[in-house]
């Protein structure tokens, strides 16, 4: 009879378990419009929190070098809270010499762009001109879809040019809550550098008092440990090895003589983030501002950029980055095209970390299954 009761209770706590997950799926399917407009409003309102942390991140090993080098002094009592001041003014001084190296010859780079981009269009605009007057069948069809771009034009003009006036002005009104977001990401920042240790070990406390399960814990802990180290390699190696790319782009461009030699090294520098396409893709602009300087120009630098992202991918990147994803090209390639499809812009840059975690903990997984039934765990055991 106890065992009875025992099976009944158990049977209908795995019905009502059932049934509430249920009732609980359709609910968050029926709602899901408005859950996902209450989800974007907290994520809106936490910006300027998530910000700080990804900042706090970054800037943590730099903290911790600098404390570790205090301690060794006469101020060891303050050296937490000047490893922070510290290391927030190197970032801000970085960035401000950057800036000015950068944005003089940036700024001049670009007018001489808008002061040459009319001669450079009427000259392509000369030449068509030139070669429609001696075909009268591509003039006319020249004519037609310029017309046709006209007419598209002047309609875009009336529906869509309130909007994009409104668009503009609400761009500049945000402005001051975009100084306020940065201020608020910086004392965040602050905080989380202050005090990482007591954080991190608020969040491993809430984990071991809601799972009791100390194998999976450890795990978790593992995995969580591995996450840090991949991450922090993949992102840290990537600015490096970025900085590098653009300035070998930059130096190699001003010893061929090429015009815009800075604006194109930024753009190659900065898409360069992006994993394997990451120099394509900044070749586009680049190489359409050459080609209105000079085709045979536009051709060089296209041979250039593949040469350049070879070096980058077989030499430098490696030695950099070490291997800290331990994913094959392959794998980089689907981690690029399905986090991209997923998060846009955002998921090319993380995506090859994120899906090198779960690369590691779907590997853990199966590695310890087939440890348990006595099979090989290494994939050399499994060609045939």
């Amino acid at each position: 009879m106890p065992n009875d009761k025992h099976f009944y209770r158990n049977l209908g706590l795995a019905l009502f378990t059932a049934l509430s997950g249920t009732v609980a799926f359709f609910f968050l399917l029926f709602r899901f419009e408005a859950i996902k407009a209450f989800l974007d409003i907290i994520l809106s309102a936490l910006e300027p929190v998530l910000v700080g942390a990804v900042l706090a991140y970054l800037l943590c090993p730099v903290a911790k070098a600098l404390e570790k080098l205090l301690r060794k002094g006469k101020i060891r009592r303050f050296a937490r809270l000047l490893s922070t001041l510290l290391t927030l003014i190197l970032a801000f001084a970085v960035v401000a010499l950057f800036c000015v190296m950068l944005l003089p010859q940036l700024a001049e780079s670009v007018s001489g762009l808008a002061a040459d981009l009319p001669g450079m269009l009427q000259a392509q605009l000369d030449r068509l001109s030139a070669y429609l007057e001696t075909d009268d069948e591509a003039a006319a069809s020249v004519l037609k879809m310029l017309e046709s771009a006209e007419t598209y034009l002047a309609g875009w003009i009336k529906t869509h040019m309130l909007s994009t006036v409104t668009a503009v002005a609400n761009s500049v009104l945000s402005l001051g809550s975009a100084l306020i977001n940065f201020v608020v990401s910086v004392i965040v920042t602050i905080y989380l550098l202050l005090d990482r240790e007591r954080y991190l070990a608020q969040c491993r406390k809430l984990f071991f008092a809601v799972s009791r399960n100390e194998r999976f814990n450890a795990a978790v802990l593992d995995a969580a440990h591995q996450t840090n180290l991949i991450f922090s390699g993949f992102i840290r190696g990537k600015l490096v090895d970025s900085l590098i790319v653009g300035i070998i782009c930059f130096v190699c461009l001003t010893l061929m003589r090429m015009p815009y030699a800075l604006v194109i090294s930024v753009i190659v520098g900065v898409t360069n983030i992006i994993p394997m396409f990451g120099p394509f893709i900044g070749a586009i602009p680049s190489a359409f501002l050459l080609l209105l300087v000079s085709p045979s120009k536009c051709l060089v630098f296209l041979v250039f950029i593949v040469i350049l992202q070879q070096v980058d991918g077989n030499i430098i990147g490696p030695r950099i980055l070490g291997g800290s994803t331990g994913l094959s090209a392959l794998y980089v390639t689907v981690a690029m095209l399905v986090f991209g499809k997923l998060l846009g812009f955002a998921g090319m840059l993380v995506g090859v970390p994120l899906f090198a975690t779960l690369y590691y903990i779907v590997k853990r997984l199966a590695e310890s299954s087939l440890a348990k039934r006595g099979k090989p765990t290494e994939t050399s055991g499994y060609i045939q």
